[in-house]
């Protein structure tokens, strides 16, 4: 039992409750006994794991770091697993309730079934064993068994009722942000990167994963390659690079997780690459794609390469075995199609399959699944009922699980117990919200004995980020934090050997997290008293100050926004808060912001006081910008450190892209792509204008007139939008002449007629497809137009005859 929920679940267990602790996750010092099985050959034993650390999650499960403490050799040795060592194991049920919700939701929707590799042992077994012959087939065709990350045994989890897998631990970074003034040029070669190439990670990952891909649908594997096609963009944390690699470039890169989490459903694309496969699978007559194999090719593969596969043969046998009692556990009716009802075997297989779900779901026990095996139409009633939304799955636990019944027949029949029981439940969130930082152990205890505040705490703030929720429902400690915050600000303005301690703090934090090297981050080290790092940290803490000015500008611009339209105009509090949050919107989406101004204006007033533009000349403009102006001075320093302009610009990107849902994780493609754009693209741009001026002034034109129509079409159509929409009836037409839209001398036009009408100032413009050819001058005509944001004229919406 951890140290950090142990006390709550102590006190879970004196609540004497006759069900168990519904567990969500394991915390650092837990030690956790499982019975496993090898993966080649398939012995059995029982190891003893202590949890180090919680590594990450999704919605294929959850990871963490183990150290093997004890295993017990039942049928013979499990290769791979030695005390002492270190492993990642995988417990395939996600860490977050609404991430598991979501996948199985697009698991039932693809396959009719429970997600089949937490709870069916025939698929977390076809999950290992693919792997393993992948990794042996990367040998072969990448050069290197280690570019795919072993896999040594399967397990049950009881506590969170999820099969896992225990895997080789691999000491490894996703990527190193690099230094790049050639972005444009990344891709300019053929064959092999050239050996000056400014970005080699970067390409040389990309080139691994493309590899792999193809390796993957050489083997039959196709839809398992969904893991690492990089225009998912959030495979690419899949792929690590060794630590032990870092001489080169293309060496240590390793592929680490082919489970997949979401099925790809025909009408659900999740990402740019989504599009392409679901053409593919549709030409292939694939509704939906998960991790469905082609055997047959699979077997063609290793009879070509038998000589040197053929010690695998027992693996490709057992794949075969379980992929069969897998796929026939599930009604999957996009492949099966009417099967269900035409074939008994069929339907003993998804009855099977069904049973063993429910059994490792907690929702049936030994008993009563033997029960459901031996008998026919009660089985096939409660699968009916089991269909229903959240009543379905109750009602088949409360009669396949005995302990469930004696709960809730004590919750009904004996007031003590009944109070013990929420108390229970309290504690079970509370120790969720311990984990995720939402409360302290002292909080949580209080909470769990207050039943009315726990519970106006979990509406009003329950559903906020853990850190708003905790902010607003325990007011000492925000102000702590507040306290903090200040007493940070001023420290690190007015202590220059504080500012060194906190830079050189975020260097050891990004050596540990493989962003610098070791020689990177000692050479930093070495030059933390270098003038122009002084000179960077000395912006930085002005930066820190100036971070609020634009949120409170923007408050008190809404605010004001607010009265004038309460006060002022009379308008109603609905239109007043619209136009208040449309204002404090514009301030924050501003390119130039209070705040950077301010920035901006220190930058030039230390440019003046010191009479340096040599040092300044990049960091002055950019400093007046609204969110990137903290690239400044990485951005000037470049030549200067390029190791550690990489470093700072590298954590700003990943700072800003986590607030963004899924395509925001560590790793992944977006984070990346926000380093080169506010990065390496500004770099290559100053690089491109030195080097080639008239052609980078020309491109540069081009863009701003672009960017120019781009924005003008945007405003008009937005005042067009917010015009009213006037209604005119019985309205006599006085004069009819066509007339056309077109732009200057180019080719595009839109043809109609202009109108005059009776009591309208100005000009009515229809369009062909809007005005009826019939009508004439002097016909009387009821007409919706709106103001034309050009000139005093109108557009006509509709026109009909009264």
């Amino acid at each position: 039992m951890s140290s950090q929920t142990g006390v709550l679940e102590r006190e879970f267990r004196a609540c004497d409750l006759v069900r168990p602790f519904h567990r969500a996750a394991y915390d650092a010092g837990d030690r956790i006994d499982y019975q496993v099985t090898g993966v080649i050959p398939a012995h059995e034993g029982r190891v003893r794991l202590e949890i180090e650390r919680f590594v990450g999650g999704g919605f294929a499960g959850q990871v963490y770091r183990v150290e093997l403490l004890e295993i017990e050799q039942e049928t013979g040795a499990i290769a791979g697993l030695e005390p002492g060592r270190h492993y990642a194991i995988k417990i395939l049920r996600p860490p977050s309730a609404f991430a598991g919700f979501f996948r199985d939701v697009l698991y039932f929707l693809a396959y009719q079934g429970a997600f089949s590799a937490q709870v069916n042992p025939a698929a977390v077994r076809v999950g290992v064993l693919w792997q393993k012959l992948i990794r042996r087939a990367a040998a072969i065709e990448l050069g290197e068994e280690g570019s795919v990350c072993d896999t040594y045994a399967t397990f049950y989890d009881s506590d969170l009722k999820s099969f896992g897998e225990i895997n080789e631990w691999v000491d490894g970074r996703i990527w190193k942000f690099e230094v790049d003034d050639r972005v444009f040029d990344r891709w300019d070669f053929e064959g092999e990167p050239p050996a000056d190439q400014n970005s080699p990670e970067y390409v040389h990952k990309k080139i691994f994963m493309r590899r792999l891909v193809a390796l993957l649908h050489e083997m039959g594997a196709p839809e398992l390659a969904r893991q690492y096609e990089w225009w998912t963009c959030k495979s690419q944390p899949n792929a690590l690079k060794r630590l032990s690699a870092e001489g080169s470039p293309a060496a240590g890169l390793t592929a680490i997780d082919f489970r997949a989490g979401l099925a790809l459903l025909a009408f659900l694309p999740m990402s740019p690459a989504d599009f392409k496969l679901i053409l593919r699978g549709l030409f292939q007559g694939r509704l939906v794609q998960f991790d469905r194999s082609d055997l047959p090719r699979l077997e063609k593969y290793v009879t070509d390469r038998s000589e040197v596969l053929e010690d695998l043969q027992s693996a490709v046998e057992e794949l075969e075995r379980q992929e069969k009692t897998y796929r026939g556990s599930l009604p999957d009716l996009t492949h099966q199609g009417l099967r269900l009802v035409t074939s008994p075997d069929l339907r003993r297989s998804v009855k099977e399959g069904t049973v063993t779900a429910w059994r490792h779901q907690g929702r049936i026990d030994d008993d009563h699944a033997a029960r459901l095996r031996g008998g026919r139409g009660f089985f096939a009633l409660l699968y009916m009922i089991s269909l229903v939304p959240f009543l379905g799955p109750a009602v088949v636990k409360l009669w396949g699980d005995p302990t469930r019944r004696k709960h809730l027949g004590l919750c009904l029949t004996s007031l003590g117990y009944l109070g013990r029981a929420m108390r229970g439940a309290r504690l079970e969130t509370l120790v969720q919200w311990q984990r995720h930082g939402r409360v302290d152990q002292e909080r949580a205890l209080e909470l769990a004995d207050r039943p009315v505040r726990y519970w106006m705490e979990r509406i009003l703030f329950g559903w906020l980020p853990a850190s708003w929720h905790r902010f607003l429902a325990e007011p000492s400690w925000a102000w702590t934090r507040l306290r903090e915050a200040w007493s940070f600000t001023m420290r690190f303005l007015r202590d220059p050997e504080f500012r060194e301690e906190r830079l050189l703090e975020e260097v050891r934090v990004g050596r540990e997290q493989g962003m610098l090297t070791p020689a990177e981050a000692d050479k930093i080290e070495g030059q933390i008293k270098d003038p122009f790092i002084q000179k960077y940290l000395r912006c930085l803490a002005v930066h820190i100050c100036t971070v609020p000015v634009t949120q409170v500008v923007m408050l008190l611009a809404g605010g004001a926004v607010l009265v004038y339209f309460l006060v002022y105009r009379e308008a109603g509090w609905a239109e007043s808060m619209a136009y208040a949050a449309a204002t404090a919107a514009a301030i924050q989406l501003l390119p130039i912001s209070p705040g950077s101004i301010t920035r901006g204006v220190f930058v030039l007033f230390l440019m003046i006081k010191e009479r340096d533009i040599k040092n300044y000349w990049v960091a002055a403009p950019v400093s007046f910008l609204h969110v990137v102006g903290y690239l400044a001075f990485p951005l000037q320093m470049v030549t200067h450190n390029p190791a550690l302009a990489r470093f700072l610009a590298g954590s700003w990107a990943k700072r800003m892209v986590h607030i963004v849902p899924v395509f925001g994780e560590s790793g992944a493609l977006l984070e990346h792509g926000i380093f080169d754009l506010f990065f390496n693209v500004p770099l290559s741009v100053a690089r491109g204008f030195r080097e080639h001026t008239a052609r980078w002034v020309a491109r540069t034109v081009v863009f701003l007139v672009a960017l120019a129509m781009l924005v003008y079409a945007a405003v008009w159509n937005l005042w067009e939008w917010r015009q009213p929409k006037l209604e005119v009836e019985g309205a006599t037409v006085t004069a009819i002449e066509p007339h056309e839209w077109r732009i200057d001398e180019l080719p595009w036009r839109i043809g109609g007629v202009r109108v005059q009408l009776d009591g309208v100032e100005g000009t009515v413009d229809f369009s062909a497809a809007k005005w009826d050819e019939s009508i004439a001058v002097g016909v009387d005509v009821d007409v919706v137009i709106r103001r034309c944001f050009a000139g005093e004229s109108y557009d006509g919406l509709e026109v009909d005859r009264p």
